[in-house]
């Protein structure tokens, strides 16, 4: 698995390492190819149609591995890291919970639709979500 975001020396680091995986692992000196997939973290598509931030188009060029998923930026992420709980606990109605949860399920074999989750929920939601810090 492959973690990244998308600025561009994130995704330079990331292709170093993939290049570490294909050629120094165990696998790769018996010839043998190592599964790799990509997780895109703190994207924000308004961000990356500015050009702040690489596409997630450009990320798949370079990186040239499978997408597992797609996480959001959000202050969702943050609050949860501050309480040091996981943001799939912390609000598990979030967006980018959301996003891990489909990765889990795309790693354990579900056709689940790719998407860019954005972070539009209902105000009853955002009523009800409990918030921390």
């Amino acid at each position: 698995m492959v973690v990244t975001n998308p600025e561009v020396s994130s995704v330079r680091d990331s292709d170093r390492i993939i290049g570490l995986l294909d050629s120094k692992t165990i696998k790769a000196e018996k010839g043998e190819t190592l599964e790799k997939h990509l997780i895109l973290t703190r994207y924000d598509t308004a961000r990356a149609a500015r050009g702040d931030m690489l596409k997630v188009e450009d990320v798949l060029e370079i990186l040239s591995l499978p997408l597992l998923a797609i996480i959001p930026d959000s202050q969702d992420v943050l609050r949860a890291s501050n309480v040091g709980c996981p943001v799939t606990l912390n609000s598990p109605l979030s967006a980018p919970a959301r996003a891990y949860a489909d990765a889990v399920r795309r790693l354990q074999g579900e056709a689940v639709p790719m998407s860019v989750p954005t972070d539009r929920r209902s105000f009853l939601d955002k009523f009800f979500t409990r918030r921390a810090a």
